[in-house]
């Protein structure tokens, strides 16, 4: 059994307007390294410099306290505070500077026993395996590898990828009756995971291959996010850094 690799975790928060991390998502994460990333979206007309000047004493109050959650927990953390006018490209630049194998859409999280896990194929699965092994390395969480074909005539080969992950994850230190697999046949196989999720506390799954990348997570992330009521941990693909138009990234 080799050594899990060490997870590296962006926590967008949107600063001063009160957005609570779970209690359970914060022990969940206590194994990885959080890059707390407090922002505040502004209007177009005002300067970057002139928010930092009016709010970043308060914001930086705030952020100290989310800090000391995480590392009462035993999260080791770094953190980022930006004013911005695009959220989603602040998190898309702070996610690739910082090197985060995942980024954290938050819902509630009143308890993580279960873990679903979708794989839609075989891109990005050992990234995947590393990040569900790295934060739950320390829980004894239930992990759901979860496939939705169209078709019957697919599920073998449905079952034969769900196959290689748990493998995967297993060699990563996770047990294998921590382990199961379902494979299923649906037409809309976004509301088969989504009903999928509601029976679990929190979804980790990749990002999709973008095509036109106006915005930082695949559609399906996205949507699931919105449809389920647990938090989701998006894995990403490597991106090229972008420009932004922020002041300050402490």
């Amino acid at each position: 059994m080799r050594n899990t690799t060490h997870v590296r975790v962006l926590v967008p928060v949107a600063i001063l307007k009160g957005q609570v991390i779970p209690d359970q998502m914060i022990r969940l994460l206590s194994s990885s390294t959080v890059v707390l990333l407090g922002y505040h979206e502004i209007p177009e007309q005002t300067a970057p410099e002139q928010a930092r000047e009016q709010f970043e004493t308060k914001a930086q109050a705030e952020l100290a306290d989310l800090v000391e959650a995480f590392e009462t927990q035993g999260a080791t953390v770094e953190t980022r505070l930006v004013f911005t006018h695009d959220v989603d490209q602040t998190i898309e630049r702070v996610a690739t500077d910082a090197n985060c194998d995942a980024v954290l859409l938050s819902n509630p999280a009143p308890a993580i026993d279960r873990i679903i896990v979708p794989i839609k194929e075989e891109i990005n699965v050992e990234t995947i395996a590393k990040v569900v092994a790295g934060v739950t390395r320390q829980h004894d969480a239930d992990i759901t590898l979860f496939h939705a074909v169209t078709d019957e005539a697919d599920v073998a080969d449905g079952e034969a990828l769900l196959g290689r992950v748990s493998d995967e994850l297993t060699v990563l230190g996770i047990r294998s009756d921590q382990l199961s697999r379902v494979v299923a046949v649906a037409q809309n196989p976004l509301q088969a995971l989504v009903e999928a999720a509601d029976t679990h506390d929190v979804v980790v799954m990749g990002e999709e291959e973008p095509t036109i990348r106006g915005r930082l997570f695949g559609e399906t992330s996205e949507r699931v996010a919105e449809q389920t009521v647990g938090p989701v941990l998006v894995v990403r693909h490597p991106l090229e850094p972008v420009d932004d138009d922020e002041s300050g990234a402490l």
